[in-house]
C-alpha cells in the first residue's frame, strides 16, 4: 500500500472521530453570534458590484472580502433551499467543518509531498485539527473568512511545490486562481508573495528561486495590481488602514508580537491566561513547563549540530504572516490560524530533512510532549467549543429579553452593558443585527442600537451579572461591574485608548475605576442629547434610566 493511499485512509478515520467528538461537544447546536448578523446582512443586499468595491451597509471598504461575503449569500440561498428554517444554523457549522477539514487534509499532503512519510502528514493533520485557538474560526460563523483564505494560502502552497518538484504545468496554472481568490477574501493573502518566496528559498535553494524567477515576480506582480486597484480606484487609504486601531502606527508592535507568540503556543485566551498564572494555576503552568521545556530542547540540539539557522527562518516566517495584525496593533487568538499552519509545516519539514537534527533528536522526549500537548489541547478543545454554545445560549436569552423590552423609536436607542464577550467567544456585541434578526425573522434592519460600552465575563456566573448603577443628576449615572470577572469594554478600544473614556453628541463615558486585569470595572455615564432613549444591561433585563 502506498503512502498516499495510508494517508488518505488515515485522515478518513481520523475525520470521522473528530465529526464524532463534535457532535459529542454540542458543535452543532451553535448558532450566529456577534457580527455574523451584519454580515449575511451585508450579503444578502449589496449587489455583486458592490461587494467588489466595498460598498456594504455595515462593511468599511478597507475590508474588501467580496469571496467572503459571495460564499454568505449562496449559503443563504442553498440553506432556505434545503428547508433550513431561519433559527436553524446548522448547515453554516457543517460548512465551517468540511473548510477545516480540506485544510487538514492539504496541509497533511504538503508535508506528504515534503517529506514522503505518511506518519509526518498524519501527525500534522491531528495538530491542525487538534489545536484549540483553530477551532475558535468553525465554531464563530464570522470566521469563515479566515478559512476561505487558509485554504486558498495553503493551496497556493501545494501546488507551488508540486509544480517545482513535479514541473506540473496544470498545478502551475491553478496557482493563479487560488491565489486571486485568496486576495479577494482577506487582507491576509498580501503577505502570500514574500511567504511563498521566502519557503522556496528556505525548503529548496536559492538556485530555484531564480530558475522560476518570473513565477515569483508574476505573484508579487498581480498584488501590486490589487493593491493598486485598492489604492486608486477604490480610493482605500494607508494611513486610514494604520489608524484603525490605534493612533500611531506599529505602536503597539512588541504587544502583538507577543500575543502572536502567545497564540500560538498557548491556546487560551489572553484574560483567561493572565488571570490562571495570576492565580498560580497548576494545569497551566504544567503545560508550559512541558511546551517551553520541549521548545528549550529543540533549540539547544538545533544549536549543538549547527542548524540553527532554521529559529531564524521560522522567527522570519512568523513576522511577516503576522505583519498586517503588527501594522494595525491588533491580533486575537483566532487569528493565527494562518500563521499555525505555515509555521507548522516548515517546523515539520527541518525536523524531517535534516538527518544529524533527527538523528541527535531523543525522539522519547518529542513523543511525551505531544502526548502531554494532545491531552492538553483535547480538553481546552471541548471548553473552547463549550465556552461558544454557551455564549450562544446566554445570547438567546438576551436578545429576546430586549425584544420584550419594546425599544421605542424614532429615538436612537443606547444600550449600556449589554454582554458581547465570554472568554474569547462572542455574544451578540453587535446587538443592531442580532436584535433585528430575531425580531424579524430574517436578515433585515429596521432599528439601530448604540451598543458601544458593552461587558465581558471570564466565568459563566458573571455573564450579564448585575450592574449596580447610582443616579449623579438628571443625566449623569455611575454604573460598577458586580460579577466576579466581569468587566466593561469598548470594541477595538485597546487599554491606552479605553482610560481616555469615549464621547460622542449623544453621550460621554469615563472609566473611573479597573480590576486587577487592568480592565474597567466602574464608569461615569453621561447623557448629552434629549433625543435618545438610554437602557441599562443587567441581569438579562433591560431597565430604561433615560
Amino acid at each position: 500500500m502506498t503512502d498516499s493511499r495510508k494517508f488518505h485512509i488515515s485522515t478518513s478515520s481520523i475525520f470521522m472521530l473528530f465529526c464524532l467528538f463534535l457532535l459529542i461537544t454540542g458543535y452543532f447546536k451553535i448558532g450566529l453570534v456577534s457580527d455574523d448578523y451584519l454580515n449575511f446582512y451585508d450579503a444578502a443586499h449589496t449587489t455583486v458590484s458592490e461587494k467588489f468595491t466595498g460598498k456594504l451597509p455595515f462593511t468599511n471598504t478597507y475590508h474588501l472580502r467580496p469571496v467572503y461575503y459571495l460564499s454568505l449569500e449562496k449559503s443563504m440561498f442553498i440553506s432556505n433551499w434545503l428547508g433550513f428554517a431561519y433559527d436553524d444554523f446548522t448547515f453554516y457549522r457543517i460548512q465551517n467543518l468540511v473548510l477545516l477539514l480540506l485544510i487538514s487534509y492539504i496541509t497533511g499532503r504538503i508535508l506528504l509531498q515534503l517529506s514522503g512519510r505518511y506518519t509526518l502528514a498524519i501527525i500534522a493533520s491531528i495538530t491542525v485539527l487538534l489545536f484549540p485557538n483553530n477551532l475558535n474560526n468553525i465554531c464563530w460563523t464570522a470566521a469563515r473568512v479566515d478559512l476561505l483564505c487558509a485554504l486558498f494560502y495553503i493551496t497556493i502552497i501545494y501546488f507551488t511545490i508540486r509544480y517545482i518538484e513535479k514541473k506540473e504545468i496544470l498545478s502551475l496554472s491553478l496557482v493563479y486562481p487560488a491565489y486571486f481568490l485568496a486576495l479577494l477574501t482577506k487582507e491576509t493573502s498580501l503577505t502570500i508573495p514574500v511567504v511563498i518566496t521566502l519557503l522556496v528559498l528556505f525548503i529548496y535553494s536559492k538556485d530555484i528561486l531564480f530558475r522560476h524567477k518570473v513565477f515569483f515576480i508574476s505573484l508579487f506582480g498581480i498584488l501590486i495590481a490589487v493593491l493598486l486597484y485598492r489604492f486608486l480606484i477604490i480610493g482605500n487609504d494607508i494611513n486610514v488602514i494604520a489608524t484603525m486601531y490605534q493612533e500611531n502606527p506599529l505602536s503597539n508592535a512588541p504587544g502583538v508580537i507577543a500575543r502572536a507568540f502567545i497564540a500560538l503556543t498557548i491556546p487560551l485566551d489572553f484574560l483567561t491566561l493572565s488571570r490562571m498564572l495570576k492565580q498560580d494555576n497548576k494545569i497551566v503552568i504544567l503545560y508550559l513547563a512541558s511546551l517551553y521545556g520541549a521548545i528549550f530542547y529543540l533549540i539547544w540540539v538545533m544549536v549543538k549540530v549547527d542548524v540553527y539557522k532554521h529559529i531564524g527562518q521560522l522567527l522570519i516566517l512568523g513576522l511577516i504572516l503576522i505583519s498586517p495584525y503588527i501594522y494595525v496593533g491588533y491580533i486575537r487568538p483566532q487569528m493565527v490560524f494562518i500563521p499555525f499552519i505555515i509555521l507548522l509545516i516548515h517546523t515539520f519539514w527541518v525536523y524531517d530533512h535534516h538527518r544529524q537534527f533527527n538523528v541527535s533528536l531523543n525522539k522519547s522526549i518529542l513523543r511525551v510532549f505531544y502526548a502531554v500537548a494532545l491531552i492538553f489541547w483535547g480538553a481546552w478543545s471541548y471548553m473552547v467549543i463549550d465556552d461558544w454554545g454557551t455564549s450562544y445560549q446566554k445570547a438567546i436569552i438576551n436578545v429576546n429579553s430586549l425584544i420584550r423590552t419594546g425599544l421605542e423609536q424614532p429615538k436612537l436607542n443606547i444600550v449600556i452593558g449589554s454582554p458581547g464577550r465570554y472568554k474569547q467567544t462572542f455574544l451578540f456585541d453587535k446587538l443592531t443585527g442580532a436584535y433585528n434578526f430575531w425580531k424579524e425573522k430574517s436578515f433585515e434592519i429596521k432599528d439601530t442600537i448604540n451598543d458601544i460600552v458593552q461587558t465581558g465575563a471570564l466565568d459563566e456566573s458573571s455573564i450579564g451579572a448585575k450592574l449596580d448603577i447610582v443616579n449623579l443628576g438628571y443625566n449623569e449615572y455611575e454604573i460598577k461591574a458586580t460579577g466576579k470577572t466581569q468587566f466593561f469594554y469598548i470594541e477595538g478600544y485597546n487599554i491606552e485608548k479605553i482610560r481616555s473614556g469615549f464621547k460622542n453628541k449623544d453621550m460621554s463615558v469615563e472609566f473611573t475605576e479597573f480590576n486587577y486585569l487592568d480592565k474597567p470595572i466602574k464608569l461615569k455615564l453621561k447623557i448629552l442629547s434629549n433625543d435618545v432613549n438610554c437602557y441599562l444591561a443587567s441581569e438579562f433585563k433591560f431597565t430604561r434610566i433615560f
